[in-house]
């Protein structure tokens, strides 16, 4: 089953674990979670725990959930951010695109007619 903003299931992940970062989160609501969703095998889910949660890039230790609940780290959550600005960016570039193409057509057409009015209009 696909979700319905064909997002990675990763920032699907990530994105329940920062909605959920003050109360913090059990590790089996955010499988159960995500594998409701989106087809993801235990191995794979295993890895983005270890990864991402609990020993993710330039952390020197491991981290442990606070008495069972996990608060994500920052970096998990400016991959949410950062993924949001993106999809931004690209609808906004999508959107600038279609009015510079607009644009070229108006401007195409206006100076067709410019032509033409000077050919039949101009006097000979």
């Amino acid at each position: 089953m696909q979700h319905q903003n064909k997002e990675p299931w990763q920032i699907a992940a990530a994105r329940y674990c920062v909605e959920n970062s003050e109360k913090g989160f059990q590790q089996d609501e955010l499988k159960k979670y995500i594998q409701s969703i989106y087809s993801v095998g235990d191995e794979h889910f295993s890895l983005f725990m270890e990864e991402e949660i609990q020993a993710p890039s330039g952390r020197q230790h491991s981290r442990t959930g606070r008495g069972g609940a996990w608060i994500p780290p920052l970096d998990l959550v400016s991959k949410v951010t950062d993924y949001e600005e993106l999809k931004e960016a690209r609808a906004s570039s999508k959107r600038a695109m279609y009015v510079a193409v607009g644009s070229l057509a108006i401007a195409t057409c206006v100076g067709i007619g410019q032509i033409a009015v000077q050919i039949y209009f101009s006097p000979s």
